[in-house]
Order: structure tokens, then sequence, then C-alpha cells
């Protein structure tokens, strides 16, 4: 019994870490983009444009730097928001899953999620 409520709080604590990991991923992706440089165009000095200089100038179409760019630019379409959500939905279950494997191993809890959440 005790190893069954273990792998359900656990199973919680991934669904809750997906959840938060993958809304803030989202919602912080406008503010990392300006904050390299990528709003609206190439601010001068920053990390966009170090990246921009190692094409010499002329960015190719396609290029990861084009495709920041245009999200600096135009915010990010259903594609990239689906693909950033999805990065960090990973990750924030893969937090989830970690802080079950240290609270399971003191726990003896009930499966219930008023109990492991």
């Amino acid at each position: 019994m005790k190893q069954r409520a273990k792998m359900c709080c656990g199973y919680f604590r991934s669904v809750i870490g997906a959840l938060v990991g993958g809304a803030v991923a989202v919602a912080a992706a406008p503010v990392v983009l300006t904050a390299a440089g990528f709003a609206g165009g190439v601010t001068a000095g920053s990390a966009a444009a170090s990246l921009m200089s190692l094409y010499g100038g002329a960015v190719p179409a396609g290029s990861v730097v084009a495709a920041l760019q245009s999200a600096g630019a135009a915010g990010l379409g259903i594609a990239s928001k689906a693909a950033v959500a999805s990065a960090g939905a990973y990750v924030g279950a893969n937090a989830g899953a970690d802080a079950k494997k240290r609270k399971a191993e003191n726990s003896v809890l009930e499966c219930q999620p008023s109990n492991c959440c």
C-alpha cells in the first residue's frame, strides 16, 4: 500500500509541475526575448546583436536568429507557444517527480490529492 500511495502522490506532483512549468514558460518567453535584445528588432550591444554578428550582419532565412527576430517582433505563434509550453511542461514534470522522490522516501500517506500536494 505504501508503494502505491507513493506512486500516486508522485503522479499528482508531476502533473502539477507540468501545468505550472508550461504556463510559466509561455509567459516568460516574451520577457526572455526582450531581455536578449529581440524586441521589435535587434538591440545594439545585446546578445541578439552578438548572434547577428556571427552571420556578418546578413542573417539567412530559416536560421535560429531569424526565428528569434520574428518571435521578438511579432510574438510567438501557436506552434511556437506549443513548443515552449511542451519544454516547460517537461521541465516542470521532472521537477515534480524529483520532489516526489524526496518526499516519498519519508511518506506513508494514502493516495489522496489533498495528502499528496
